[in-house]
């Protein structure tokens, strides 16, 4: 699964503004309404909140992975946020998280957001990308990153 089939360049920021992880996720959604105008605003963060109760989707190495299940939504659609700071996420290794990587899915696609979380999270295990992600100029040179990094992996 290719992060282009799900990941569209005008839901790639640069700018994610540093807060609690409520104000992040509304960033965050805020930039997918903005593009998509058929998804509902507090549906989609109601989604990612509760799946946030469950258990954090920020894994280690500044690394998050926001995602839930969305009914009536027809595809896989993600967005991609930077904070170069780095907020409290309740991470598993305790580290600010800086990538933000959210996955509406689809209530009926099984295994599509598995194959998507596990391309993710081999792109992100690679620290030069990261780095490289860190160091981007902006939101376009964050998304090319994106794409090399998957084109080469």
């Amino acid at each position: 699964m290719k992060i282009n089939s799900f990941l569209e360049r005008a839901d790639v920021t640069a700018a994610v503004p540093i807060g609690s992880k409520e104000e992040i996720l509304s960033s965050l959604v805020d930039l997918l309404v903005s593009n998509h105008q058929e998804l509902k605003r507090d549906l989609l963060l109601q989604v990612l909140l509760k799946r946030e109760q469950l258990r954090s989707t920020a894994i280690e190495e500044g690394v998050a992975f926001p995602h839930g299940r969305v009914p009536g939504l027809p595809k896989l659609i993600s967005c991609f946020g930077r904070c170069r700071k780095g907020v409290d996420f309740d991470s598993f290794d305790g580290k600010p998280t800086r990538f933000f990587f959210v996955l509406l899915i689809p209530e009926n696609a099984e295994g599509t957001h598995l194959k998507a979380l596990a391309r993710l999270n081999r792109l992100f295990q690679d620290e030069h990308f990261r780095h490289t992600l860190l160091e981007a100029e902006d939101a376009d040179s964050v998304f090319d990153a994106i794409l090399a990094q998957d084109a080469s992996c």
